[in-house]
């Protein structure tokens, strides 16, 4: 798989509907009690991605090439996952310890003062991950626990990069077909349903 770059104009979607999806059966009993048992391993994000207009031939080429380069289902491309930003300064954050998974990453790197709050995102191991709860201030030794959904399938390395600032998710088309809209005045419109390619 190759990790083809998205290209940088325009710059933001007009519009990323984001899904989760947490497999899980449920099961219900003959006295009317209902069990679930879920997969946490197993969670995947998906979106369509909606980009607005793109006016002129040679605007739009970048994007023609962006898609004929994924080949369908093929490679993958890194679907930032935040409209801006998450933290005005830049961090340099990393897994601290080796084998992590589950739902709880321990990390280190980060600034003094640093806080994660609830349902910002990170991404570690090319996996976006959802910050659970608020977690304090960082201290002095710039370490955080940090609490996240899904969980995490494989052990990371230690040293491994977190991506704090602009977390995305590494997608991959999920159809083997690419194609646009192109109408009166060379304005071109493309949209594609993406799965995370892990």
């Amino acid at each position: 798989m190759i990790i083809v770059p998205m290209p940088t104009s325009p710059t933001a979607a007009s519009e990323i509907p984001w899904k989760l999806k947490q497999p899980s059966q449920s099961n219900r009993g003959w006295k009317g009690k209902r069990r679930t048992t879920i997969l946490p391993e197993a969670a995947r994000w998906s979106a369509e991605v909606d980009m607005p207009v793109i006016r002129g031939e040679a605007s739009f080429r970048p994007w023609r090439s962006f898609l004929a380069q994924l080949q369908g289902r093929a490679n993958a491309f890194k679907l930032v996952a935040v409209e801006g930003p998450q933290f005005k300064f830049h961090q340099v954050v990393v897994i601290d310890g080796t084998g992590q998974k589950g739902g709880t990453l321990k990390t280190r790197g980060w600034q003094p003062g640093a806080r994660l709050l609830d349902g910002m995102f990170i991404t570690a191991g090319d996996r976006l991950l959802q910050v659970i709860g608020d977690h304090p201030i960082v201290g002095a030794d710039g370490k955080l626990t940090v609490t996240v959904l899904p969980t995490i399938p494989e052990g990371l390395a230690d040293g491994a990069h977190v991506e704090v600032r602009l977390p995305y998710a590494l997608m991959s088309l999920d159809t083997d077909e690419q194609g646009w809209t192109v109408g009166v005045g060379q304005q071109y419109k493309v949209s594609f349903p993406v799965v995370e390619a892990l």
